[in-house]
């Protein structure tokens, strides 16, 4: 595996599960509302998703 490869390897890991988490605060929020610690992880959680999302060719490394 090159340093790209792996690049682009730890990026889809780290997206993938934090869209999992996501997933789960966002289930939380629903049923237990208003919890602003939750609010402000899962607000925390979309950033790194969409970061993660575009692949991190953002910094020109890919």
């Amino acid at each position: 595996m090159d340093a790209g490869e792996a690049h682009r390897f730890m990026f889809g890991v780290v997206h993938r599960e934090t869209a999992h988490l996501l997933e789960v605060v966002d289930e939380l929020c629903r049923r237990y509302p208003p919890n602003n610690d939750l609010q402000f992880v899962r607000y925390l959680l979309r950033m790194v998703v969409l970061e993660t999302q575009k692949d991190g060719s953002k910094d020109g490394r890919v």
